[in-house]
């Protein structure tokens, strides 16, 4: 699918943006950022010393200027710990990389003089769904999400797009310490009514639609892909 746009992906070393940079790098400009190095095939590949000065430093010398341009934001950690026990600085941390990624992305890139933005973030079904043990991480992408909201707001006159992506978890080396296990695998699936463990590939249709012209009058939103963990409660008996 050519998107007839430069597609700027950040924490692309991530299981859950694997699918999508390897249905889009064989027609689109993609542009794939981590801290690990990358050997993405037709993409162009730059590794970062870290996601502070330096992705700041980065965006702010990119050429841009009457570009089309998405921009996916990968870049995530989880901490699972109840609030008495979560120090300070886990809690920094966490706040960090899931929500100050994205304020330095966009506060540079808004900057740029775009002809367009299509911009998505990452949220999570405990954001709005009380999950225990979640305090760190429900803060950081609730955040993210009042973000997205604002920011739809504030620059929909120039018709830039901003949306987040809320998974429950999703099966990938970051958690697999949760669902290593056929007692944690189990637990995690019977957390939703589809009684399953949600893929990298469960996401990245939703990506390309958000991507697309399909989703032009789309906005400000907060997709969840959850399994229906978000809204929907099936532990009676059916």
């Amino acid at each position: 699918m050519n998107l007839n746009r430069k597609i700027i992906i950040f924490g692309a070393s991530s299981d859950i943006a694997k699918p999508i940079i390897s249905k889009l790098s064989k027609d689109n400009e993609l542009i794939c950022i981590s801290r690990s190095e990358l050997l993405y095939e037709n993409t162009k590949n730059i590794t970062l010393e870290n996601y502070n000065d330096s992705l700041i430093d980065l965006i702010s010398n990119m050429e841009l200027d009457n570009e089309k341009v998405s921009v996916i934001n990968f870049i995530g950690s989880m901490i699972l710990k109840p609030l008495h026990l979560l120090k300070e600085n886990e809690m920094l941390e966490i706040m960090d990389v899931n929500f100050m990624t994205n304020y330095r992305i966009l506060s540079q890139i808004l900057k740029k003089n775009l002809s367009d933005l299509n911009y998505i973030a990452f949220s999570s079904v405990a954001a709005n769904y009380g999950l225990a043990n979640h305090e760190a991480i429900a803060s950081a992408k609730a955040a993210n999400e009042g973000l997205i909201r604002s920011c739809a707001s504030s620059y929909g006159h120039k018709s830039y797009k901003f949306n987040c992506i809320a998974p429950s978890l999703i099966e990938t080396k970051l958690t697999s310490r949760i669902v290593g296990t056929e007692a944690g695998r189990k637990a995690v699936e019977n957390m939703n009514p589809l009684k399953k463990i949600g893929s990298p590939e469960d996401l990245s249709e939703c990506i390309t639609w958000l991507l697309s012209d399909n989703s032009n009058f789309v906005t400000g939103q907060t997709i969840n892909i959850g399994g229906g963990l978000n809204n929907i409660n099936s532990r009676i008996v059916q």
